[in-house]
């Protein structure tokens, strides 16, 4: 790894290959790596989080554990495979951060063995996951990925699982080579691997468990009998900013490694990876990296959901109300910064986890929201601003509610959100196109409430929403964000629950 303050520029003509500078610095053996891992969607936040652990896992243990090479499999752009696959499927990967004391440090990451097109060769992934030496499948598939209806149930209405359903042997989800290749290892009288989604859902094992079985059952009870007593799906936490792609990407690998690089990684010093204990048999013994294994994982969910998935979408409000392109931008301006830094204490206040926990991850969390050095954009953030505030946010109002805590300051980002959807326009005019479902669309701009958006029942706590969003739309209208954002941060609010009546 190259640590730098900052590296001089090297010309075109002088920059060497990935797979030159592997060979000359190589921490591991990759030829003699055997398969251990296969791993659906080999986006950038894998490269960036999973591949990343386990190259660094790979680096510290050397001969001892070469057995946990991993095999990417991309059902559906093939864009990451063309860019790799000239390099063996080598990548850089910068860590930058403005509050770092080393602000740059970069590295060619060699733990992917291949990424193939699982669609093109379905029976060579299935035979793959069927070999002995696998014991771990993992998924980066994004929650579409796993044909889910709204309620994280699997939707066997959707039209790529129902063609799995009648073809189990040729799958084309991951769910349906899931459950083909365990059935292989059943047939086999092979140990079934363990499966680990890696993905921002609540509770994601078990709701990957659970689409696996409803799948299953479809085929075979007696498959979905095997699945349940054998198989094994933990939780886990993952967490690590890795932007979208930016054009000046490539510039770090060339200056501080001296090579091109068809697809780096550019991402934050932090990570973590938090994993129940619950596997079927062998595993990395990645703890020795960092990596949290638990019995009870319950308080990293709570942490992860709240101060950074639910504060990005916070922040993402606020900044297209005030239209600021950049996260960082947003956390800049001294008004909003105050504002979420108050609000983090609101939701340490609703949150069943000890408060000496909470403080410890705002902490870091803080930091890694105001990096100006890896600039995150307010557009992906805002993306299905809706779901987001049903999967995040509505959970922390509900403690709210049920601790007694004031939700005033946790409803005015949402209200600043429906005005700019609502508007289609910021607050100084400027046009906004919004990134959710058309129906959610409609349904602001009827001047629909968020209850009914959200599909919430009526009762107290509903109505207490209600009321305090409508508050909120008068302030933000009368004041303006910034001065309705000052008037937020005065006292009074902490544990004021607000009235129904």
């Amino acid at each position: 790894m190259v640590n730098l303050l900052r590296a001089p520029s090297v010309p075109n003509s002088r920059l060497g290959s990935v797979t030159g500078l592997w060979r000359e610095q190589s921490p591991y053996n990759r030829r003699a790596l055997n398969t251990g891992i296969i791993h659906f969607g080999p986006g950038r936040f894998f490269r960036g989080h999973l591949a990343y652990i386990i190259h660094n896992y790979l680096a510290q243990k050397d001969y001892q554990e070469q057995r946990w090479g991993i095999c990417g499999v991309s059902l559906k752009s093939q864009g990451t495979i063309a860019r790799l696959k000239p390099q063996r499927f080598l990548y850089t990967l910068t860590q930058h951060s403005s509050s770092a004391q080393n602000r740059e440090a970069a590295e060619v990451i060699g733990s992917i063995k291949e990424i193939v097109n699982g669609r093109e060769k379905r029976d060579y992934v299935l035979e793959k996951m069927t070999s002995p030496s696998v014991h771990l499948v993992t998924l980066t598939i994004t929650q579409a990925g796993y044909c889910l209806d709204q309620n994280f149930n699997l939707n066997l209405t959707n039209e790529e699982i129902v063609q799995d359903l009648r073809n189990p042997s040729t799958p084309n989800t991951a769910i349906g080579f899931i459950v083909e290749a365990l059935r292989r290892r059943r047939d086999r009288n092979l140990t079934p691997f363990t499966t680990l989604s890696c993905d921002n859902l609540p509770r994601n094992g078990d709701i990957l468990q659970k689409a696996v079985l409803a799948y299953a059952e479809k085929i075979d009870p007696q498959l979905v009998a095997y699945i349940r007593d054998n198989a094994t799906f933990p939780n886990t936490v993952v967490d690590r900013i890795v932007p979208q792609e930016q054009e000046s990407d490539r510039d770090y690998p060339n200056r501080l490694l001296q090579v091109r690089d068809r697809s780096p990684i550019v991402t934050e010093p932090f990570w973590q990876f938090v994993v129940e204990e619950n596997f079927t048999s062998d595993r990395p013994q990645w703890e020795d990296t960092g990596v949290i294994m638990t019995r009870n994982i319950k308080p990293f969910l709570y942490l992860k959901s709240r101060f950074l998935n639910a504060m990005h979408s916070f922040i993402a409000c606020l900044a297209v109300r005030a239209d600021i392109k950049y996260m960082h931008e947003a956390m800049r301006l001294p008004e909003i910064n105050l504002f979420i830094r108050l609000l983090m204490d609101d939701i340490a206040a609703a949150t069943p986890v000890p408060p000496s926990l909470c403080e410890e991850y705002i902490d870091q969390v803080l930091p890694r929201l105001s990096n100006e050095d890896l600039p995150d954009s307010t557009e992906r953030i805002a993306a299905e601003t809706a779901r987001k505030i049903g999967k995040y946010i509505l959970p922390i109002l509900q403690d709210a509610y049920s601790r007694k805590v004031s939700i005033k300051r946790l409803i005015l980002p949402i209200a600043a959100w429906l005005l700019v959807v609502r508007e289609g326009a910021s607050e100084s005019g400027q046009p906004y196109q919004v990134k959710d479902t058309p129906n959610v669309v409609t349904a602001i701009q009827a001047g629909r409430t968020i209850s009914d958006i959200l599909g919430l029942e009526s009762c107290e706590e509903t109505q207490i929403i209600e009321n305090e969003c409508y508050q909120a739309l008068h302030d933000l209208q009368s004041n303006g964000l910034l001065n309705a954002l000052k008037i937020y941060c005065e006292g009074g609010l902490f544990y004021e629950t607000s009235s129904a009546s």
